[in-house]
């Protein structure tokens, strides 16, 4: 029999219920002999189990058996003993012996197997076996797979099944149980899906920026409890993790990233990355620098590739022990500014704030520099499994005269793109002839690049890697050796808001071909983002992938907390692909909530779906954001572009301010559509606090906390824009009104600007009142970088304008600055 995944099945509730019986049973008529029957692990803080291990174990045998060794006594106060087969024959009669690992590391598992009756001869990779039984006088439990990761996965299974609850971000653990029983097992598990695991993006966000080594290794682990296997770690070209040069310079960091940050998030339209710019939770932070612990101290570009490459040769080590493989990703569009001089430069000069010099593919110099980065790729991390080069997410224009015979000859391979691409409409150009000129032109560089591999080193892996660019994968297909693999990032939020067209991976063969979907969607960085309903119903990314041949996933990660559920439907769903949302939440309430706080939360939980449905997994453009991963929010920026306009005391001129306002209504709506929802959701949390169990009462009080803080931001956001309104109406009204009221509308717009301050500096205090993670601490800079201090620039901004009409003091310094640098202007 194969279990159910449905974890309700695993509560140890009615087991403990029914203890005394089992006791008095076993106390009239001695032990149980019935397969079916429970199994006590410990009573009275006493042992009644060991735990077996083979002779001819691995090191991730032996990991396991203490793992679970720890666990037992987490939740039973007792020492369970960790025994070589050699004592197993001493063991009391009674006692129940856990046996694990296969026949292959243990032969009192080829015993155990033959008595319940057990074969792992068909096991897929990463599969296992966990039952339950009778072996000679002993009540056995058998937790094993054909390896020691297979084996790790039974022995986090078998911990499951009693209680704990893996996210990435920790553990979730009932209260310990006396006695602690294991209910009836036989469970037969099994991956859908091959590639189980995340992608890094470890640069531009302080929310995993900030990850020490330490952190690393915690989401490292809580991603083997997961039963993850896959790791993608993905840069741009301005961060330290790789060290590589041209003609004897190497690329100099410094100027797209910050020395504050580590180098490791943009320098432009963010604050000073430092506590300076923190005025609330300042106390929150461990250093000035809002940088990871090992980049504190670091003043130059070397030291940083020194520190930097440490820690990833440490990560990937660590990932490995747990069974996780780790694929590198670079950047193909753009280098570092002082390298890219030496090319064909296209775009902004000097450097796009985002990514760096973007260089043209096609140019030989480039060209040169992209073979030396790659060599130096295979040569400092030859321990990853493989490497992916990105073809980059935006679509500089290339076509140019020195270019133009070029694209012209191409165009017509690439024609069915012109099609494939429609789908994608969303952040992308519209443009047929951008798109196609850009694939073309990354592809060729792609190209040229496996054949130097081929000339370097051709047993390394090379894979083709897509931000939103899934259309043009089939076609790929078609052009490439089925050895390279494919993964993209895609999502109906961003690119194709009718659902992602799963049958893009179709028809592709034995190529890998795995799939990024948004765990964080970063056009809002704020609030916890609740999205599986997009990925089971919308996208349906389990059961269309596994149709059309996906090889697996890794879910990009930007906030690692306030994203759990999203995170943790992906592991679940790799292995049980039908797993539908409400299966998943009715689950995930009871394990971590508690039974009698389970309806609600569930009631919670999906209204908090309801929201993110109705923010559209953020498909909407720049004015609809909340907290956009990458430039300004929307009201900041409209302040800054106030403060820069000639003669702005005599009202708004700016074009950008007649797209602005319009749009004001509807997107005002939009979030009064968001607060009713985080209302109700707040309303159904609330009613579950009387009746949750322990072990969730910290996480309730958590989501309450930020989905109250959520819907108080949005509020302060309308406030804002309100303000604006009322801003734009007193320069309208001017001409028509006497100078009195146009002063009283001006200073009723002003109010609106101070309450909006006040609001946000209020939601910044209550966010800070919990914090247990470096996402938190990077959103808690954001907060106070990009709404306190933009907020109050803005209410400076409008205050002296209003001085100006009121005959007080209007030449008042509004440090702009320390937003946006006089130097050099954000692109």
């Amino acid at each position: 029999m194969t279990a159910s995944w449905n974890r309700h099945s695993r509560s140890l509730t009615i087991w403990a219920a029914i203890f005394a019986i089992i006791l008095s049973v076993e106390q009239a008529s001695g032990a149980l002999h019935n397969s079916a029957a429970p199994i006590v692990l410990a009573s009275g803080g006493h042992p009644r189990a060991s735990i077996i291990v083979g002779e001819r174990s691995t090191e991730t045998h032996r990991f396991a058996a203490a793992e679970l060794a720890k666990y037992l006594q987490v939740l039973s106060g007792a020492k369970v003993p960790v025994i070589s087969e050699a004592e197993s024959g001493s063991r009391p009669a009674q006692e129940t012996l856990i046996i694990l690992g296969g026949s292959d590391v243990n032969k009192t598992a080829v015993e155990a197997a033959r008595a319940l009756g057990m074969s792992f001869n068909s096991l897929k990779p990463d599969g296992f076996l966990l039952k339950t039984g009778r072996l000679k006088n002993h009540a056995v439990v058998v937790a094993a797979g054909n390896d020691g990761i297979s084996t790790l996965y039974a022995v986090y299974e078998l911990i499951e099944r009693l209680g704990v609850t893996f996210r990435l971000t920790g553990d979730i653990i009932p209260k310990p149980q006396d006695p602690l029983v294991l209910p009836p097992l036989d469970v037969r598990m099994e991956p859908a899906m091959a590639r189980r695991g995340f992608l890094i993006q470890d640069g531009g966000y302080e929310n995993m920026t900030m990850f020490s080594y330490e952190d690393y290794t915690k989401l490292i682990d809580q991603m083997a409890k997961m039963k993850c296997n896959y790791l993608q770690f993905w840069w741009f070209a301005f961060e330290p993790w790789l060290k590589y040069g041209y003609k004897g310079e190497s690329a100099w960091l410094g100027d797209v990233s910050t020395k504050e940050s580590g180098y490791l998030t943009w320098a432009y339209g963010f604050g000073s990355r430092t506590t300076d710019d923190v005025s609330i939770g300042k106390e929150r932070f461990p250093n000035r620098r809002i940088a990871p612990r090992e980049m504190w101290n670091v003043e130059t570009s070397d030291q940083a590739y020194e520190v930097a490459e440490g820690v990833l040769h440490k990560i990937i080590r660590h990932a490995k022990e747990r069974g996780i493989k780790v694929w590198l990703a670079i950047e193909l569009d753009a280098l570092t500014p002082n390298l890219a001089r030496y090319c064909e430069q296209i775009g902004d000069r000097p450097f796009m704030n985002l990514a760096g010099a973007f260089v043209h593919p096609l140019d030989e110099v480039n060209r040169e520099i992209q073979v030396n980065r790659l060599k130096a790729l295979f040569d400092t991390y030859p321990e990853a499994e493989g490497y992916f080069l990105n073809v980059g997410e935006m679509y500089p224009d290339l076509n140019n005269d020195k270019h133009r015979d070029f694209f012209n000859q191409k165009r017509p391979e690439f024609f069915s793109l012109r099609q494939a691409r429609f789908p994608w409409v969303l952040d992308i150009p519209s443009d047929s002839n951008l798109v196609v000129d850009s694939n073309i032109g990354y592809f060729d560089l792609f190209q040229y690049l496996l054949k130097q591999r081929d000339a370097i080193n051709p047993r390394v892996k090379i894979g083709l890697m897509g931000i939103g660019r899934g259309y043009a994968l089939p076609l790929f297909d078609k052009l490439l050796p089925k050895d390279v693999a494919f993964t993209d990032m895609e999502s109906s939020g961003v690119w194709t808001p009718a659902g992602l067209p799963m049958q893009i991976f179709g028809g592709m063969g034995e190529r890998e071909r795995t799939l990024e979907p948004r765990v964080d969607d970063d056009f809002d960085m704020m609030g916890m983002q609740f999205s599986v309903r997009q990925y089971s119903v919308k996208d349906r990314i389990f059961p269309e992938g596994l149709k059309y041949g996906l090889t697996g996933f890794a879910g990009q990660l930007d906030r690692i907390r306030g994203t759990e559920t999203n995170s943790s439907y992906l592991t679940e769903a790799a292995w049980a692909p039908q797993l539908s949302p409400e299966d998943f939440y009715q689950d995930y309430s009871q394990r971590v909530f508690g039974a009698k706080a389970a309806p609600a939360m569930y009631k919670a939980f999906m209204t908090l779906e309801d929201n993110q449905e109705h923010l559209a997994y953020n498909s909407y453009w720049y004015w609809y954001t909340m907290m956009i991963c990458c430039t300004s929010l929307p009201e900041v920026n409209m302040g800054h572009l106030l403060f820069q306009q000639p003669d702005a005391f005599n009202g708004p001129t700016l074009p950008d301010w007649k797209n602005f306002i319009p749009q004001m209504p509807d997107t005002i709506v939009y979030f009064e559509g968001s607060v009713a929802h985080l209302n109700k959701a707040l309303e159904t949390l609330r009613a579950a606090l009387p009746d949750v169990a322990p072990q969730g009462e910290y996480e309730l009080r958590y989501m309450i906390n930020r989905t109250q803080s959520y819907r108080d931001y949005i509020e302060a956001l309308v406030t804002e824009r309100k303000a604006y309104l009322a801003y734009d109406k007193a320069f309208r009204d001017r001409r028509q009104v006497s100078h009195e009221q146009f002063v009283a509308e001006l200073n009723e717009a002003l109010e609106g600007f101070s309450a909006g301050s006040r609001q946000v500096q209020a939601v910044t205090r209550e966010y800070a009142e919990f914090m247990d993670s470096p996402s938190d601490l990077g959103v808690l800079y954001h907060l106070n970088a990009r709404a306190v201090l933009g907020f109050d620039l803005i209410y400076q901004t409008i205050r002296n304008i209003v001085n100006y009409h009121t005959g007080k003091p209007y030449l008042q310094h509004v440090p702009w600055e320390r937003l946006y640098s006089p130097d050099l202007h954000a692109s």
